[in-house]
């Protein structure tokens, strides 16, 4: 089953979507998984790591009578092949600017520090039967990513840790079921 020191699940292949986000809600699937979000093919896989952090109370005896957790940490790393100065705007705080005249793209990093951007990633993979499982999160890229340039493609390795913009809410996922999947839970 893994690595059991890592609370991680791989996803395979799939398409990833992700633009800025200043939304209350969360916006239809159509919305999210339009042509203009899908940030290009993957290299690598994506992962999601869940990191809980658990209090524990003990009795006198040194004994846990009752466990907490009291925060919960999720981030999803992804490797993109294609290349898009502002994708890669969207994991830092580097400003995104085009000028036509000059004919040149620009993302320059002023090393003064700023808020980050927040965005939107959704992963969907489709199964074998062709249901979707889709993994949703809002957040932020402050743990960077890397660029390398060698004789293989080019990646751009993305890290996004989720924050609770919209309340309640840090990441989900959703499985699309077929009919007789459904039936067996009601069944149930």
């Amino acid at each position: 089953m893994g690595n059991k020191n890592k609370d991680e699940i791989l996803l395979g292949a799939g398409e990833v979507y992700m633009y800025e986000f200043e939304g209350a809600e969360l916006p239809q699937d159509s919305t999210i998984e339009s042509a203009d979000h899908n940030v290009g093919h993957c290299s690598g896989g994506f992962s999601i790591n869940y990191k809980p952090t658990k209090y524990d109370v003990l009795n006198q005896y040194e004994k846990i009578v009752k466990s907490f957790i009291t925060k919960e940490e999720i981030t999803a790393k992804t490797g993109v092949l294609t290349w898009n100065m502002e994708n890669i705007s969207m994991l830092s705080t580097g400003e995104y600017t085009e000028d036509k005249e000059k004919k040149v793209r620009t993302i320059v990093f002023t090393g003064k520090g700023k808020s980050l951007k927040t965005v939107l990633m959704r992963f969907v993979h489709e199964k074998e039967n062709g249901k979707k499982i889709r993994f949703t999160m809002i957040g932020q890229g402050g743990s960077g990513f890397a660029l390398e340039f060698t004789g293989k493609e080019l990646t751009i390795d993305a890290e996004i840790s989720a924050i609770n913009k919209i309340d309640g809410f840090l990441a989900k996922f959703e499985e699309e079921l077929t009919d007789e999947e459904a039936a067996a839970i009601v069944a149930a």
